[in-house]
């Protein structure tokens, strides 16, 4: 039986009087997301057991998951009755990192309601707090897990503002109570990492608020409200959020990607030999990695012009290619290279290909992001076939929330480049690297703020060489812009000081790759290339933090 903190030692005792309502406080909600990727809400004394019949109060929960936007969205979920598991199940695989929740009323008993709240925090544990984390859940009982490199601390906040002298209790998967300790007046407990266990592990804990009112037709004195959390140790979330990944179907450098709330997506790209273009050379394929499976095979969705050179962004449940070019001559041939001003939409919801505003001039080379709702578009330049290449001294902006918009320019950049990254970071668009067009490569970087409609410079990219800027990739996760170079390095940038630190190295020193999301605390590193080893197929994951 679980302890419990003095001020719910009465109301165990009560319950206990009855086998009516025994339950109610020996057993709790608990939510996972199971070995088949699915959620499970299950009611038990402990995160192991699954075989208690859900009471109807918590039959009729609602589970939700936190979207990448930052809001919650209702999981489809069925009553399932087996002999080893009573609850509900999800109807549809989750990714890996999933953020779950549910709250519920479970009645009234000796004059006081009982709440119960239950959440899944999937993938690796972030090594700072998150701000807006408990506001985006909804709950007014919220925990808050996070990976200290000797075991975890747990925040606990109601309604918002620190919850002292909390007694939280942490269990290992099989149902083991392995530490337990009071919240500080931070609403903060630490438990070691000979606490924590490998695997997944829970928190449980009590709050109790003199709290009059009535629930249907029945007055309550008081309130008692209860959270549990699941989560995964430190030292294992690996096992689980960076399982192996599987690989690209075939090699692709300067190539576009994006990610959703649970798949990523890549188009495009050059499949050939380095410098070699060709028809057949690039690819028109759009494919797709289920992060609820991404040891399973990439799935191809559709195909389209071929293109490389291009950007793309995710927005809206929409895939937005941006420009790139077209090689129109066959292999061995001449090269006949054209860059293209077309903006296509696929709709991840139709499965069908569209068109947004073309740019205002055809572009290659560059690279797109989105600062909240707009796409910028930067760098790159514009190659006709036997005419002579332009350099783009330009830089665009399409408000994607007008469905009228069109193309809008922006402040000049400061530079002349291509073959650079942008990354949103800080609602700023940094522009990171590249090749100048007088001078070669570059590790300068750039931002544009679009507040001010302007650009400033900030600290260049670590590196022996200019060459460690060229075709970089980047990203910003939880706060953090991340950048890997063709030397190797994995970058943070430090917003305070406005400098460079190094991370570590990755295993596969690449270019022309891209870099996005998987969880909480890693990137994955996807396709590019390096000169002495050509072409991966093999995904990397990438920490995004010490």
């Amino acid at each position: 039986m679980m302890r419990l903190k003095k001020n719910f030692l009465v109301l165990a005792a009560l319950l206990m009087l009855s086998s009516a309502t025994q339950s109610a406080m020996a057993h709790f909600p608990w939510l996972v997301r199971g070995e088949d990727g699915k959620a499970v809400l299950f009611f038990s004394e402990d995160p192991a057991d699954r075989s208690y019949k859900l009471p109807p109060s918590i039959a009729a929960a609602e589970i939700r998951q936190l979207t990448a936007a930052g809001d919650m969205k209702v999981v489809a979920a069925e009553s399932v009755e087996q002999e080893e598991l009573f609850g509900l199940v999800s109807k549809q695989q989750l990714p890996a990192d999933a953020t779950l929740v549910t709250q519920v009323t479970f009645g009234i008993y000796h004059g006081s309601r009982l709440d119960y709240y239950a959440a899944h925090v999937g993938g690796s544990l972030p090594q700072e707090r998150q701000a807006g984390f408990a506001k985006q859940t909804g709950l007014d009982l919220v925990a808050e897990v996070v990976a200290n490199g000797m075991g975890v601390d747990v925040f606990v906040t109601w309604q918002g503002k620190p919850l002292a002298d909390v007694e939280v209790q942490l269990y290992c998967d099989e149902g083991h109570q392995e530490g337990v300790a009071d919240t500080d007046a931070e609403g903060k407990v630490s438990f070691s990492a000979k606490e924590v266990e490998e695997g997944m592990n829970a928190i449980m804990l009590g709050h109790k608020l003199s709290q009059a009112g009535s629930l249907g037709d029945k007055a309550y004195e008081s309130a008692s409200h209860y959270l549990t959390m699941t989560f995964f140790a430190p030292q294992s979330a690996d096992d689980d959020s960076t399982a192996s990944l599987a690989p690209l179907p075939f090699e692709i450098t300067s190539f576009g990607a994006a990610r959703t709330a649970d798949a990523i997506y890549v188009y495009g790209g050059h499949t050939g030999s380095a410098h070699s273009y060709s028809t057949s050379a690039q690819s028109n394929k759009l494919l797709k990695l289920d992060l609820a499976n991404p040891a399973a095979a990439w799935q191809e969705l559709g195909e389209g012009p071929r293109l490389q050179g291009l950007g793309m962004v995710a927005h809206d449940q929409r895939l937005i290619l941006v420009g790139g070019f077209t090689a129109k001559n066959a292999e061995g041939e001449e090269h006949d290279l054209h860059s293209q001003a077309d903006v296509r939409v696929f709709d991840l919801t139709t499965k069908q290909w569209s068109n947004l505003p073309a740019l205002p001039e055809p572009r290659s080379s560059h690279d797109a992001a989105l600062v909240g709702d707009t796409l910028y578009v930067v760098g790159g330049w514009q190659l006709a076939g036997d005419g002579d290449s332009t350099w783009h001294t330009t830089a665009w902006s399409l408000n994607l929330a007008d469905k009228e918009a069109q193309w809008k320019t922006i402040a000049e950049p400061p530079f002349v480049r291509r073959a650079l990254a942008t990354v949103a970071h800080q609602d700023k668009l940094f522009v990171i690297g590249g090749m100048n067009q007088k001078g070669g490569p570059t590790k300068d970087v750039a931002f544009y703020d679009p507040k001010t409609d302007s650009w400033d410079q900030v600290s260049e990219l670590l590196g022996e060489q200019s060459m460690a800027g060229f075709g970089a990739a980047g990203w910003s996760l939880n706060g953090k812009l991340v950048v890997t170079t063709y030397e190797g390095d994995i970058q943070c940038y430090d917003d305070a000081k406005q400098a460079w630190r190094q991370l570590g190295k990755t295993a596969d020193a690449r270019f022309f790759h891209r870099l996005l999301p998987l969880d909480q605390t890693h990137l994955v590193s996807i396709g590019g290339a390096n000169m002495e080893a050509g072409k991966y197929l093999d995904l990397e994951t990438v920490p995004a933090g010490e």
